[in-house]
């Protein structure tokens, strides 16, 4: 506890100035992740499990990632009595829930049989959706978000802009294809084949573009650009985690 408080009253230096906040973790301090999580762990994920849960009339659950979360009700009216309680509990510990953010979806398998509208929802860079599989059975599916996608590949290009007179071709090329394994490994799930397969396909034309601007000469035509290509390959695209 003596740690922690220490943690508390640091403070951060930036720019030569020291800035201490009397409320909440520090923001910026590489222990403001782990204090979080130790606190919404007890406001939110213990209160849900024993508390919340008892009151309801059907099954809910609770999917937390840092300040993000997903709760999931399986009747319309435990969804509304949760989402006042919630709003109540954050400010007896003095948070506050994000009213533009928080909203209520309707993500029914059998209202969606009935060909009535779902909504979707966006959680940890994915889209969350009800679809149909290769059998016609109504299942949950998920596809990259487009938020997520558009800030990829505007930090993709940022970098590339950046990098591509300060690095060789070969040495770009290395770390494109790590970015890449990096991509699939997160974003390579059921049902996600074309969300990865359109990232690769926006990527191949960023590079073609930038790597053409390494000099007041075009480098690269696509002939070329593919010859090289060809030499050293992108990794191939696949699905690493099977959901279903």
């Amino acid at each position: 506890m003596r740690y922690i408080h220490r943690m508390f009253k640091a403070g951060i230096l930036r720019n030569n100035e020291l800035s201490v906040s009397e409320e909440g973790v520090p923001q910026g301090s590489m222990c403001s992740p782990i204090l979080s999580n130790i606190y919404a762990h007890y406001v939110l994920d213990d209160w849900f499990e024993k508390v919340v849960k008892k009151h309801c009339n059907g099954s809910v659950e609770l999917f937390r990632y840092c300040d993000d979360a997903v709760i999931c009700c399986q009747y319309k009216n435990d969804a509304d009595r949760i989402r006042r309680a919630l709003t109540k509990r954050l400010e007896k510990y003095n948070l506050q829930l994000n009213e533009e953010k928080t909203h209520s979806v309707n993500f029914s398998k059998q209202e969606q049989r009935r060909s009535i509208k779902q909504g979707t929802f966006d959680f940890l860079g994915f889209t969350f959706y009800l679809g149909r599989s290769r059998q016609g059975v109504t299942i949950p599916k998920v596809k990259t978000s487009r938020k997520r996608m558009r800030t990829k590949l505007k930090a993709l290009t940022e970098w590339i802009k950046m990098n591509r007179n300060r690095m060789t071709l070969k040495q770009i090329w290395k770390l494109v294809q790590a970015k890449m394994r990096g991509h699939y490994q997160y974003y390579g799930v059921s049902n996600n084949f074309s969300g990865i397969a359109r990232f690769l396909y926006e990527s191949r034309r960023i590079l073609f573009k930038w790597l053409n601007r390494r000099s007041q000469r075009k480098s690269f035509n696509w002939t070329k650009f593919l010859l090289f290509e060809n030499r050293h390959p992108l990794p191939p695209i696949k699905i690493r985690h099977k959901l279903f």
